[in-house]
């Protein structure tokens, strides 16, 4: 315990801790349902200014690689506390650190575990990795006894994941506890395609069609975009649910129906675009986890996730791209994983859409976010690169034999 400890001065002995106060302020708390464990373990981890500046001030931009890869890092931890979910509102952690640390500290980093058990508020946004700067605001002095303690004292909201949120929000909409998804499938089922237009998928962005004018436009543009005898955009359908939203202007997700299948708008609004969800050295995007629901959408509707791509494929202002297709087909697998199996009869069929075993949507979601990275800015921006190369190195071989080809016949 070298340094955890000064030398006895007038009857006065300092100690020096690190004290995280953490609050759930009425927002969910951790998920133990989730994750499967009572306790999750709070990690620290302490840098001074110099090694801040090294590695923590590089401003992230994300059609840069380097801005990615400097960002895309892990923290090392100095300690953890288990802490115990329990349903308190609030919780005091304390670790003990040395003389040294408290004075020099300049930033502390702040993350739990398991992976994506856990987030901070921060900034604006619930955070899985808090990164706290310019400490010294926040060092405080207590004497208890003959004993001084000087404490590096944060206070932090936390709630659950963007996991377990991305969870809540499936299974609202895209289980039979939506009554909208289950009418859906049960036309498609009788041969009626015509209700494929309650997903909006000629227009997938909230913004884009929050009023019957848009509505209209991008329902006739169905006609040049969309698939022959497919309503992709129910432009009645749209008009009617804008004016059950009861907003007379712009109207955001969740106001009514439009769109509700489009995840990225809510998961933006309280995790931010841009996110991390452990100390994994990831950069995660919001749009993921939509294209995920949006394969369990057509788990749920029995479409299957090839017809699903080449439905987002016809909206005319998206484009194919392979973190999309890859994430929609893991949202058929987490379909197929999750679902809660009935005990039908051999002529019976099975009963869709289906419940979900949330703890077994959640450890197949953190596993396939975690090992695939195109669920990353830097895997994608990494993939689009190599395949920029790998096409310009095609041309160049078949330049190369066409003009041996000439050779030949000289």
């Amino acid at each position: 315990m070298t340094g955890f400890f000064s030398e006895n001065k007038n009857g006065v002995m300092n100690r020096w801790f690190i004290r995280i106060e953490l609050s759930t302020d009425n927002q969910p708390p951790p998920n133990v349902i989730d994750f499967g464990l009572k306790s999750i373990l709070l990690n620290y981890a302490l840098y001074n200014k110099k090694e801040s500046n090294e590695r923590l001030e590089f401003p992230i931009k994300l059609d840069s690689i380097d801005s990615l890869e400097k960002n895309s890092i892990m923290f090392d931890s100095k300690g953890g506390l288990p802490w115990h979910i329990n349903g308190q509102s609030t919780m005091t952690l304390e670790f003990p650190i040395t003389k040294k640390e408290f004075e020099e500290t300049y930033t502390v980093v702040i993350w739990a575990d398991p992976f994506g058990s856990a987030a901070f508020y921060a900034e604006g946004y619930w955070k899985g990795v808090v990164i706290i700067k310019k400490i010294d605001s926040f060092k405080i002095e207590e004497v208890e006894g003959n004993t001084k303690k000087n404490i590096i004292n944060i206070k932090l909201k936390t709630a659950q994941s963007v996991i377990s949120y991305f969870i809540d929000l499936v299974e609202k909409y895209t289980s039979p506890n939506f009554p909208v998804l289950q009418r859906m499938h049960d036309a498609l089922i009788n041969g009626d395609r015509s209700v494929l237009g309650m997903l909006g998928v000629m227009a997938p962005s909230i913004g884009d069609n929050d009023n019957s004018l848009y509505a209209t436009g991008i329902n006739t543009a169905e006609v040049f975009y969309g698939e022959s005898g497919v309503d992709l955009y129910n432009g009645y359908y749209w008009i009617y649910e804008r004016i059950m939203s009861g907003k007379l202007f712009t109207i955001e997700w969740g106001d009514c129906n439009i769109s509700i299948y489009d995840f990225k708008p809510p998961i933006k609004k309280f995790y931010a675009e841009v996110m991390r969800i452990g100390n994994d050295g990831r950069l995660y995007s919001n749009e993921g986890f939509s294209n995920l629901n949006w394969g369990i959408v057509g788990y749920q509707l029995e479409l299957g996730p090839e017809r699903m791509i080449k439905f987002a494929d016809l909206d005319p202002r998206s484009s194919s791209e392979p973190q999309d297709d890859a994430a929609t087909r893991d949202g058929q697998r987490a379909g197929e994983v999750a679902s809660k199996q009935r005990d039908v009869g051999e002529t019976e069929p099975e009963k869709y859409p289906k419940e979900f075993d949330r703890r077994k949507l959640f450890l197949f979601i953190t596993k396939v976010i975690s090992e695939n990275d195109l669920y990353t800015y830097l895997g994608v921006l990494k993939h689009k690169e190599a395949l920029k190369n790998y096409q310009g190195l095609e041309e160049i071989e078949k330049m190369q034999n066409y003009l041996n080809m000439k050779i030949l016949h000289l």
